[in-house]
């Protein structure tokens, strides 16, 4: 007997249905290659994340076990070894006549952690449709990929390339001690083979995450579109690139020595992909919140009260860093922090006001805290504790303000289409809008915007491509709070 497509089938349902039945399981999914493809002969990594309520020792260890009690008999794998890789990173195991399960572990905070710090490869796996329990994209969303991802993940090209110039594989590893437990950095040492995998993995994901960026789509791209890709990003050098890149492809599955350095290959390769991916940072929006007031003291301020900036907390670092780049236009809110703030930007009015742009309407709980409003509004409390949206009295809720804010998009967009030129706008706004603007673009709940973290004149960069406004954000520094 031979393994078969419905073996792999069976094997699903297994995996699924056993680690589901532990306690405190919140979702299993399984992720990667070998289940996106219908050959079954080609074996790889079964990989699959598990994400827990709590994470503690026992639990990890009675999900190893359930993998282990796997009986490879029964799906016609009697011929091979079950081997367990509970590691986070690149690492393989190379065992010949092996069925390998690269297991990763997680609670739900370091499940988000993870995210924000790789966002390509959650990215990746919130593709899956083979899951149980709670999908990985209800958990916490990757929601798009961004251009500051190639640079500043943890999985970006400068990381991998770092490593391959070193000659190593840099990974994860849980260690225990006593009722504590963390996360050990670890260091494995390629070889030449090792090289030529790692080095065409590297070129293959940036082509593909690059081409997810450009759609805005969590879609892998064919070899037509990857060929296309070639020519965007090469030009001229494109055949030689792209035939560069098969022979490298070819060594790999042949897992014969390859002739090219590889390392030369794949630090060219990536030099012209980053000088590429520069370009396509032309058209910039730069949104930010108005310098601080003396009512940003934890009350709800919105459009009820019109105070104006305090100078002296002016954030001057941050006005020269956004100085630097020449503001085609100035976009504000019409109420008097945003207007002053607008001010310290540009003189003569040389600004657009725009009632989009104004604050949440808190109707009338405006000057109000939290506190006041457990006491005078519960039933607004009760909803939010439900994860739902309710209106303020007499004002607004987030729907209303994606309403808005959606409306100055399309202004914003049909501004630019009139000019083919390089431009930077300057948008200037307030809290709330801004974590409805950072909320809806990274496809988040609306329950978790009131933790998005934003501070008085702090750049929030954006860029317009195809006709989008897309985030370029660095996502640890605004999603600081989602964890707590």
């Amino acid at each position: 007997m031979s393994f078969k497509y419905k073996d792999k089938l069976r094997l699903k349902k297994k995996l699924l249905i056993n680690l589901t039945k532990i306690n405190g399981v919140v979702s299993v999914t399984l992720v990667g290659s070998f289940w996106e493809k219908n050959n079954s002969k080609n074996f790889s990594d079964i990989d699959i994340v598990i994400i827990l309520k709590k994470f503690n020792q026992k639990k990890y260890q009675e999900c190893l076990r359930k993998i282990k009690k796997i009986n490879l008999k029964e799906f016609n794998l009697e011929h091979l070894q079950l081997l367990i890789n509970p590691t986070f990173g690149p690492l393989k195991f190379d065992n010949q006549n092996s069925l390998v399960f690269h297991t990763m572990i997680y609670d739900i905070k370091s499940h988000i952690d993870h995210v924000l710090k790789s966002p390509f490869t959650c990215y990746d796996w919130e593709r899956s449709r083979n899951y149980k329990g709670i999908s990985l994209k209800e958990i916490f969303s990757v929601g798009n990929i961004q251009l500051i991802d190639f640079y500043a993940s943890r999985r970006g090209v400068l990381h991998y390339l770092k490593n391959l110039e070193k000659g190593f594989i840099s990974y994860q590893k849980y260690e225990f001690r006593n009722k504590t437990y963390f996360l050990k950095n670890k260091k494995y040492r390629i070889n030449q083979r090792h090289k030529i995998e790692f080095s065409y993995h590297l070129c293959r994901f940036l082509l593909i995450n690059y081409y997810k960026f450009e759609k805005q789509k969590n879609s892998h791209p064919n070899e037509k579109n990857i060929m296309l890709l070639f020519r965007k990003i090469f030009k001229q050098k494109s055949k030689t690139y792209y035939q560069k890149y098969k022979n490298i492809r070819n060594q790999k599955n042949k897992k014969k020595k390859n002739n090219l350095s590889s390392l030369n290959f794949v630090k060219n390769f990536s030099k012209l992909f980053l000088k590429f991916l520069n370009k396509q940072n032309k058209k910039k929006v730069i949104f930010i919140r108005h310098g601080e007031t003396l009512y940003n003291d934890g009350s709800f301020l919105g459009v009820g009260r019109d105070p104006g900036i305090i100078k002296k907390k002016i954030v001057s670092k941050n006005i020269k860093e956004i100085k630097k780049n020449k503001i085609n236009n100035i976009f504000t809110s019409s109420l008097r922090r945003a207007v002053q703030t607008a001010e310290l930007f540009v003189k003569n009015k040389n600004y657009v006001i725009d009632n989009d742009l104004r604050e949440k309407n808190y109707g009338k709980a405006e000057g109000l805290k939290y506190d006041d409003m457990i006491k005078l509004y519960p039933n607004i409390i009760k909803k939010w504790n439900q994860k739902k949206d309710p209106r303020f009295p007499q004002g607004e809720n987030d729907k209303d303000l994606i309403k808005r804010l959606n409306r100055f998009k399309k202004k914003l967009i049909s501004f630019c289409q009139k000019n083919n030129k390089d431009e930077l706008f300057l948008v200037i706004t307030h809290n709330a809008l801004l974590r409805c603007l950072i909320g809806s673009s990274f496809k988040l709940p609306k329950f978790m915007w009131h933790k998005i973290t934003i501070n008085h004149i702090d750049p929030l960069n954006f860029i317009i491509k195809n006709n989008k406004i897309i985030p370029n954000l660095e996502r640890l520094k605004f999603f600081n709070n989602i964890n707590q």
